[in-house]
């Protein structure tokens, strides 16, 4: 099963080529994370979020699943 349905993701047209919506979601969430940390270090609670390490990577992950549950749920 897994074999016959790994081809059959979302895609969308870019210039003639399919791409994977998967990887214009990581994209977002990204670029959605850094405007996330700009906000926070210019109303000053960026020092009072906890440790970045576990912050900023677990922020991305919400970004990106989010983006992706809006654009492409079923």
């Amino acid at each position: 099963f897994a074999l016959l349905s790994s081809g059959c993701g979302p895609d969308f047209d870019v210039e003639g080529a399919f791409f994977p919506a998967w990887i214009l979601c990581m994209a977002v969430g990204g670029v959605l994370s850094v405007l996330a940390y700009l906000g926070l270090v210019r109303t000053g609670l960026e020092p009072h979020i906890g440790p970045p390490a576990l912050f900023y990577p677990s922020l991305y992950v919400l970004l990106t699943l989010l983006t992706w549950i809006v654009f492409f749920r079923p």
